[in-house]
């Protein structure tokens, strides 16, 4: 089962690694801060792995493998001060209490480092880093 998953894993980070999408289905995301335009991979959590990418237009595409569950989602990103926010298709806001964990993916806020990404897994203390791809 845990094959499974890493399999999906790496076809999930394939597919988003060649991603040539440039718009939520939507449309409608307002452009990004190009500083944050990029692609990030998660380090610092065990046995998860997780890739954004953010897009100029303001869209995103988000990953995550742990074990068998697999979650996947696009929709907008915006910044409001050190806080990034990625916020799915068909919701309002990002969930503050997303975790690995979680079966789907309903949104994630970020701090912003630096180039890096912060993620506060569901306010635990446990911190995962986004770090951006060198371009």
């Amino acid at each position: 089962m845990r094959r499974l998953g890493i399999a999906a894993a790496v076809v999930l980070m394939a597919g988003l690694a060649g991603c040539v999408r440039t718009a939520t289905q939507s449309g409608s995301c307002a452009p990004g801060n190009p500083v944050y335009v990029g692609h990030y991979y998660l380090q610092g959590v065990r046995e998860v792995g997780s890739e954004i990418l953010l897009r100029p237009d303001g869209s995103f595409e988000f990953m995550l493998a742990y074990g068998a569950n697999d979650q996947y989602g696009r929709g907008c990103w915006s910044l409001g001060g050190a806080t990034l926010s990625l916020v799915p298709e068909g919701r309002s806001a990002a969930s503050r209490m997303h975790t690995p964990d979680n079966r789907g993916f309903k949104g994630l806020v970020l701090e912003a480092q630096g180039r890096d990404l912060v993620w506060d897994i569901a306010g635990s203390g446990h911190r995962g880093r986004y770090r951006k791809a060198a371009s």
